[in-house]
């Protein structure tokens, strides 16, 4: 047998070439860690991303202001802004809501802040609401039939104030002094949502409008079935089994599946949407442009 000579070269093992491991698949969430760089300036991508799709929730704020501005010229904020502020509420809320079922069906978390600031900037948006209807409205009664002469006032006047806490509480320096308490506080957000629901039944009623205008949907375009069609999607998302089932196939590899239910699901959702985003800016470009309607 053949012995290796002492002092003789030895094979570098550091070198030797072994089995290369797969590489480790690349997700959003590691992609938004990184940087946008131009020239000399760098911005981290996910806060460059999530700025951009924090500025739509300004946009009712601008379709009002010429009348906020112009103190009312022309009625039109009598005539438009309880659509647009309130519409621009109700779109920021359930865009807050959105964000956890999709973490859910994603497994990303980049745009997990966008749950708070949608949170917060629905109930900016309510505040407006509330204090310029209690000025610009012509109901009866004062401030207080403005902000309360209807049911339908009464409940969008609940949804303010309960609201309050929510929003004082949606900070970290909240969350950290009240503990395992701010997880309650926040659930009032489920009693929102109800009310949000029950808000736009009320404004609306159950019967969908009877008129040969427009594109011919009479029930789309009334705001009670709009929030029903997209708040299914994202109750069915939250119920513990279902949770559980778009986690496990996701682990499992088995994406494809997921989406195939969540597309079934979000076409509700994504009519619902369609329409009272179209809502918004319809009516906010009358009152932008000083053209509100008769009544």
């Amino acid at each position: 047998m053949a012995r290796m000579e002492v002092g003789a070269a030895r094979p570098d093992l550091s070198t030797t070439p072994g089995p290369e491991l797969p590489a480790k698949p690349r997700t959003v969430d590691s992609w938004m860690a990184g940087d946008f760089i131009f020239s000399a300036l760098v911005i981290k991508k996910q806060s460059l991303i999530l700025f951009l799709l924090r500025l739509p929730a300004f946009i009712p704020w601008i379709f009002v202001a010429r009348g906020w501005f112009s103190l009312n010229e022309k009625d039109s904020l009598t005539n438009t802004e309880a659509d647009i502020l309130g519409t621009g509420g109700e779109i920021a809320f359930f865009l807050a809501v959105s964000i956890t079922p999709l973490i859910t069906v994603t497994g990303a978390r980049w745009f997990a802040p966008l749950r708070r600031w949608y949170g917060i900037m629905f109930m900016l948006i309510g505040i407006s609401d509330a204090t310029t209807a209690a000025i610009s409205t012509d109901f009866a009664g004062g401030v207080f039939g403005r902000l309360a002469g209807h049911t339908f006032l009464v409940t969008g006047l609940f949804i303010v104030l309960m609201g309050i806490p929510v929003l004082a509480t949606a900070n970290t320096p909240a969350q950290r002094r009240l503990g395992k308490h701010w997880k309650s506080i926040q659930r009032v957000t489920y009693a929102l949502w109800a009310l949000i629901v029950v808000h736009l039944l009320l404004l609306d009623g159950f019967k969908p409008f009877q008129t040969p205008e427009g594109d011919g949907d009479p029930v789309f375009h009334q705001r009670f079935y709009q929030a029903v069609a997209i708040s299914l999607p994202l109750v069915i998302l939250r119920l513990p089994p279902v949770k559980r089932w778009v986690i496990s196939k996701r682990a499992a590899g088995q994406q494809w599946k997921v989406w195939l239910f969540v597309s079934v699901i979000a076409v509700p959702y994504l009519v619902g949407f369609i329409y009272i985003i179209n809502e918004e800016i319809f009516t906010g470009m009358m009152c932008l442009t000083m053209h509100p309607p008769a009544n």
